[in-house]
């Protein structure tokens, strides 16, 4: 059985953590004061602007605030700050964290590796969502969403994208950033895909690169497993609409053999307004001539 953490209510307490690279100002002033104008008190690790090269802190200090936060039974909820880079060299020591009690997770790009440890290894629901000192931070999110993701106050969660593929699919939720994803295909931390419904998304990646990196999941065998495949907006990855519709020219014409339903252009991680989206969950896509659709039981299933 899945845990699944309590949803979060107004006034709890959220412990702002810092996986991979530096926060800096002002993303980290704005990012604060937007989680707290959703209406919820912050806890921040120490020095939070701190900083060694390219990571925050080294990784036994990254696992030190993630414990501190776990074990205070005054914080509901963890909410990573910022990605960049560094989050991949907290897994080795994942196990040794303790987790006396589920409770709400909301990371995204490079800290998806710490959200697939805690889907994984220990089985809980965790939330792909914008981050504190970013996406919060610079007012890329949607509000009523976030809130009905977390606060879990309404029925189960629909999203909509581009059918790049048709078919139907039903199976768990689970995916996050691409370039992470692949970093991890021949290593023991690959996140499981059979009979999954995969999202993917990153930024900044022309489409040279992005095609090598799913080419890279194409041949490692992860599309052949999965019962559908998610694709992001991919923000500011392609120059104009021309590259854009060539790129999933050539992309539908390799997946179209797969039988599996593809959606693209779908609102999640770097997305211009970004949503929240519950992994871990079962979840409907439905591609067809008139678009997609992504639905997620949970809310009411909550």
């Amino acid at each position: 059985m899945r845990l699944r953490p309590d949803p979060l209510a107004p006034g709890d307490a959220i412990g702002v953590f810092l996986p991979s690279s530096p926060a800096r100002e002002p993303f980290r002033s704005q990012g604060i004061q937007a989680l707290r104008d959703l209406g919820f008190r912050i806890r921040e690790v120490n020095d939070p602007l701190s900083g060694e090269d390219f990571r925050s802190r080294t990784p036994q200090r990254a696992l030190e605030d993630l414990q501190a936060f776990f074990s205070d039974p005054d914080v509901k909820g963890l909410w990573a700050g910022r990605g960049g880079y560094g989050c991949n060299h907290l897994l080795p020591l994942l196990d040794r964290l303790v987790i006396p009690v589920a409770k709400v997770v909301v990371a995204s790009s490079d800290a998806s590796y710490l959200l697939w440890h805690l889907m994984d290894v220990r089985d809980m629901v965790v939330f792909y969502g914008p981050m504190a000192y970013g996406g919060l931070a610079a007012g890329e999110y949607d509000r009523e969403q976030l809130l009905a993701a977390l606060t879990a106050n309404r029925a189960p969660l629909h999203f909509h994208g581009q059918a790049l593929c048709p078919g139907r699919a039903r199976g768990l939720l689970s995916g996050g950033c691409l370039s992470n994803f692949a970093s991890l295909i021949g290593t023991a931390y690959l996140p499981r895909v059979k009979d999954r419904i995969l999202l993917l998304e990153d930024v900044n990646e022309r489409p040279y690169r992005l095609d090598r990196l799913l080419w890279q999941c194409e041949q490692a065998g992860v599309f052949r497993r999965v019962r559908a495949l998610l694709l992001g907006e991919f923000p500011h990855c392609f120059k104009d609409a021309m590259e854009k519709d060539a790129f999933y020219r050539r992309w539908r014409e390799r997946l179209s053999g797969l039988g599996v339903p593809v959606l693209y252009d779908l609102p999640f991680g770097h997305a211009a307004s970004a949503q929240v989206l519950p992994l871990g969950v079962r979840a409907e896509v439905q591609a067809g001539d008139e678009g997609g659709a992504l639905r997620c039981e949970i809310g009411v299933k909550w």
